[in-house]
């Protein structure tokens, strides 16, 4: 391993756990050269619904000292609900360090990189699942869908021998994402809740607690 994740962490040592939760989840890595006479930069791009506005300004406040501007508010128009929503967002500037994170998480599309097990504490592990991370009628669900079933399996394992939580993979349309039955939500819940921003409780408290505010049927 090299060390590798202690050299990434030494990029960012107070930022870290939120940086790599968000690249687990929402956030994207833009990267912004490629030359090979220069090293790669790249900047982070937070992006979250008008529902977790207080959710972007909080991952602000973590990453200002990368960031010029404050986070703005966008209208736009979405082709897949046919409806014009309102977002946040915010990015850093283009450095070296995210250019170094970026070689890291992405092979063309985003991946789950090698020794990301040895990155999830409890911190990254709840920023993902306020990114991510939803309740059901059933127990919970992780929409990893961008990631290959394989990689997926190693967070199965990982949650396992690290916390002794069983979780699944179920198939949703073409694609693959992780379900928690009661005792697995219930199990990850207790390890996070002391990391959830008290905007994003409505992700884990029992029952939603966020329905009635949002009864127009914005996503989780």
């Amino acid at each position: 391993m090299d060390n590798i994740v202690g050299r990434l962490q030494s990029l960012f040592p107070e930022q870290f756990d939120v940086i790599v939760g968000s690249l687990l989840g929402d956030a994207r890595l833009e990267c912004r050269s490629v030359g090979a006479r220069s090293e790669i930069t790249a900047r982070l791009r937070i992006h979250h619904g008008e529902k977790q506005e207080e959710y972007v300004w909080w991952k602000y406040e973590q990453l200002k000292s990368f960031v010029k501007t404050p986070p703005k508010e966008v209208t736009w128009v979405n082709p897949k609900r046919d409806l014009t929503e309102i977002s946040w967002y915010f990015h850093t500037r283009s450095i070296r360090e995210f250019g170094i994170l970026y070689q890291y998480f992405y092979d063309r599309a985003k991946i789950l990189p090698l020794y990301i097990e040895d990155m999830l504490s409890p911190q990254v592990l709840a920023v993902w699942f306020m990114d991510d991370g939803a309740r059901t009628d059933s127990g919970g669900t992780l929409s990893t869908h961008s990631f290959i079933k394989e990689d997926q399996k190693r967070i199965l394992a990982f949650l396992k021998e690290r916390h002794g939580i069983q979780v699944s993979i179920v198939k949703d349309r073409t694609k693959w994402k992780i379900a928690l039955n009661h005792l697995a939500f219930a199990q990850l819940g207790s390890i996070i809740r002391p990391f959830i921003v008290p905007s994003m409780m409505y992700k884990i408290a029992n029952p939603r607690n966020d329905l009635l505010a949002f009864a127009s049927g914005a996503s989780a």
